[in-house]
């Protein structure tokens, strides 16, 4: 009996193990590139290092780039990077760029023969990515986006920019490449908020947008990871702190007399029934 209990919880364990990997979401991306001299060959063994100028906590990771002058930081945190590149005779360039999610930033760059500091700004900010490489069909929601335009206190307000998006007003879902909104699936920093019962977002997980680092909409060959949905994966990852101190404070309300209200004319209608009798 020992020995059967002994094997069931092993079992059960492996079991666990894996469900673990195959339900992981992903909520980071990488940054990758190659450094080459100002005649355009590569360098090898030049240090890279990138450090979060954002949101992301504490993120400080270094490198050196292989033979063919290549270098990748995998499982970056969403969020602003500053990316400084240094080898010796040459100057250090620091390059500034985003991270969005499960996307590679590609920072490529030239050093020149010397010694100083040159800053050189790159944004990848874009709301829709081409990667020749990918199958899936996604769009990101960046922080730079969700400041500028206007919006609701919660994250699905912003979803319906997303040109396959549209809301779904039966249900209060949405619909993706027009699957119903049931099959949709949600997550936020790897985890499933999905309601169970109606596939739904539940009001509780609709998070604020002041604690929102980005948010990704994936439909159409997405990875096996992110399985379990037959219609779009929205994912949310909310932002981390940093040495920096820094807060904001707001108010939301909504004026009765800015509120839409039925027509009376337009909505009203009659109805009159004859009757005949006869004898």
């Amino acid at each position: 009996m020992n020995k059967n209990f002994k094997f069931i919880s092993l079992v059960l364990s492996f079991m666990l193990c894996f469900t673990a990997v195959a339900y992981g979401q992903k909520t980071s991306g990488n940054i990758e590139g190659v450094v080459t001299d100002a005649n355009g060959a590569v360098i090898a063994g030049a240090n890279v290092t990138a450090k979060s100028t954002g949101t992301t906590a504490g993120y400080n990771q270094s490198t050196t780039t292989d033979s063919s002058g290549f270098y990748q930081f995998s499982q970056v945190p969403a969020g602003t990077y500053s990316v400084s590149t240094s080898n010796t005779g040459f100057k250090t360039t620091n390059t500034v760029v985003t991270v969005n999610i499960d996307k590679a930033a590609t920072v490529n760059t030239r050093l020149e023969v010397g010694a100083g500091n040159v800053t050189v700004d790159v944004s990848s900010d874009a709301t829709t990515t081409l990667d020749l490489g990918d199958t899936k069909i996604d769009t990101s929601i960046t922080k730079r986006i969700i400041e500028d335009l206007p919006k609701g206190n919660g994250f699905s307000s912003l979803l319906k920019i997303a040109p396959n998006v549209r809301p779904e007003p039966l249900a209060a879902g949405f619909q993706i490449d027009g699957a119903s909104g049931a099959e949709n699936v949600f997550n936020i920093d790897g985890q499933e908020v999905t309601n169970f019962r109606t596939g739904q977002l539940n009001t509780a997980n609709n998070v604020n947008f002041a604690i929102v680092q980005e948010v990704n909409i994936k439909s159409t060959g997405y990875e096996a990871e992110n399985g379990g949905a037959t219609g779009g994966i929205i994912q949310v990852v909310t932002g981390g702190g940093n040495d920096t101190w820094r807060g904001n404070f707001g108010i939301s309300f909504s004026p009765a007399k800015l509120q839409g209200e039925p027509n009376v004319i337009l909505t009203r209608f009659s109805s009159a029934t004859t009757s005949t009798n006869t004898p």
